[in-house]
């Protein structure tokens, strides 16, 4: 590897890494598009300034990139994963942070890439977080993937309907998952389903 100091262009970055998420499924693109203009719309109603609301949007836009290290049969298994490939699955937050490190301009987004699936009560992934170990800024991007997640079809699954999804982070919240002021603001910031465009 070469020792040059070579210039970064964090936009040109950003893209790069977009382009290669599309060339291996477009609706991930626009999935991450989204979930970026949520986050985005959540983190200027809780007071985060520029530099952090750039973070979290980059951490959001890139926050799947490391589904590309994951086999097709695995991603797009028509049927539930054995536990085996859930495992397989999970490593995509490892992947994506690793593909993400390398490329200083990155640096502040890796927490959002390596974290988006963790949960309050520590059982999520990878690394089993619990309560404040999860940035606030990280716990935007959880619950906002989960509900454009919801709201989008599956080969295993029709999509939910805004009302339902809702209704499903409301019930996660209770179970000790997801932050429930950002659920709050989240539903005064998602579309309604009459214009939502999971494409």
């Amino acid at each position: 590897m070469s020792s040059l100091a070579l210039p970064v262009s964090l936009e040109g970055v950003v893209e790069s890494l977009m382009t290669a998420i599309e060339a291996r499924d477009m609706k991930l693109r626009r999935h991450s598009e989204r979930v970026a203009s949520y986050c985005n719309q959540i983190a200027q109603q809780l007071g985060f300034d520029e530099k952090a609301r750039e973070a979290l949007t980059v951490g959001a836009l890139l926050h799947d990139i490391g589904n590309i290290g994951i086999p097709d049969s695995i991603l797009l298994k028509p049927t539930g994963l054995t536990a085996w490939e859930f495992d397989e699955m999970k490593l995509h937050t490892i992947i994506g942070e690793q593909i993400c490190r390398p490329i200083g301009a990155l640096e502040t987004s890796l927490q959002f890439v390596r974290s988006h699936h963790e949960k309050l009560d520590g059982s999520g992934y990878p690394d089993e977080l619990k309560g404040d170990e999860i940035p606030v800024a990280v716990r935007i991007l959880s619950v906002t993937d989960v509900y454009d997640t919801l709201r989008c079809e599956r080969v295993y699954r029709d999509a939910f309907t805004h009302e339902q999804a809702l209704d499903i982070l409301i019930k996660e919240v209770e179970k000790g998952w997801w932050d429930k002021e950002i659920v709050e603001k989240l539903s005064h910031v998602v579309a309604p389903a009459s214009d939502f465009m999971p494409v």
